[in-house]
């Protein structure tokens, strides 16, 4: 985790083998024309110069340089402002080094599902497999109301076509009954089928995959 730069401050670093020269060139020029960094630096460190922006600026408009100002640039070093690298909570890091190791686990097994005899015939996450089962739902729906709906029109209207007119208050039980028992069985095979359908949580695996 990096941290926010405090000093944004570009460096030029000079080539060891030209910090001589050019601190002469510097030195001959009248104390008071100098920049009092670079005053600073001159009585520093014989082998080390760093220049700032303006102070290079400086020495463009007051020092006479052997060559042009971008070959010159072109043999010093830049050093850029680095952020402060901050060290990370433990606990963070452990936790998500944790949430990778579980994310790779699920891509693993998701890769070898197919190839899984028992975990094949598990229902997976994916939308493809949610919307199949979406389906399915409103299938068995469909079918239970036109089966009981069915029913009715059967003990209303059928049984009158068979034996001939009858009254329409027994036509009408006739049709609820049919709707009933049709309705009950529909119930008993629903349920029977959503029983089948709860599958057991899946066992884990022999082996948990490792990198």
């Amino acid at each position: 985790m990096l941290g926010s730069i405090e000093e944004p401050e570009v460096f030029i670093c000079v080539p060891q083998h030209e910090v001589g020269s050019l601190k002469k060139k510097i030195k001959a020029i009248p104390e008071e024309n100098l920049l009092d960094s670079l005053s600073k630096k001159l009585k520093g460190s014989k082998d080390l110069l760093k220049l700032t922006v303006s102070e290079v600026r400086w020495i463009r408009e007051n020092v006479k340089l052997d060559v042009a100002l971008h070959e010159w640039l072109g043999r010093c070093r830049i050093e850029l402002p680095e952020p402060p690298v901050i060290p990370r909570n433990p606990e963070l890091e452990a936790r998500v080094q944790r949430l990778k190791l579980e994310q790779q686990e699920r891509d693993y097994q998701n890769m070898t599902r197919n190839v899984d005899t028992v975990r094949s015939k598990y229902p997976d996450d994916s939308i493809a497999s949610q919307v199949k089962e979406i389906n399915r739902q409103l299938i068995a729906v469909l079918q239970f109301v036109v089966s009981v709906g069915a029913g009715f029109a059967f003990g209303f209207i059928g049984v009158e076509l068979i034996v001939g007119d009858l009254d329409f208050g027994f036509r009408l039980l006739l049709g609820v009954m049919c709707a009933l028992i049709i309705a009950l069985a529909e119930i008993y095979f629903l349920a029977k089928q959503l029983a089948e359908d709860v599958f057991p949580a899946v066992p884990p695996p022999l082996k948990s995959h490792q990198d």
